[in-house]
């Protein structure tokens, strides 16, 4: 049985750009993904760390993504470890976005890339997910 997080995480986008949270409409929310969520947002919205951390991984040199699974090795994300080995990891990220490099400690709240459309999505999204390593 896995844990659940002890971290508490904040809205990883501003509020009042925020257009609705969806959970189900996108099939590859499983597996490893069954507890991701995506933020809908404008393009170019900022993201924000959802906690203070270690940033771990960045790719952010894909211009691809749309609703084909064909894109899905193609998003650009950011992945952040947080206090008690927790990660989040932000995908669908704008082209060449990112404003955090791998081990760069980062706070609750800093910018770290832009939303874009990057990977297999439908819309513009900040894609989000948890999870211990």
């Amino acid at each position: 049985m896995k844990k659940s997080a002890i971290n508490r995480y904040r809205l990883h986008v501003p509020k009042n750009l925020l257009e609705r949270v969806d959970r189900t409409s996108s099939p590859v929310h499983t597996g490893n993904l069954r507890n991701a969520i995506d933020f809908i947002v404008p393009e170019n919205t900022p993201v924000l760390a959802a906690a203070n951390g270690v940033v771990t991984y960045v790719k952010d040199d894909s211009c691809i993504g749309g609703p084909n699974p064909t894109y899905w090795n193609f998003t650009n994300f950011v992945a952040i470890m947080h206090a008690n080995e927790e990660y989040s990891r932000y995908d669908h990220l704008a082209p060449r976005s990112s404003k955090v490099k791998v081990g760069q400690s980062i706070s609750e709240g800093q910018e770290i890339a832009k939303v874009g459309m990057t990977g297999y999505t439908f819309r513009p999204d900040a894609g989000v997910y948890f999870y211990k390593d």
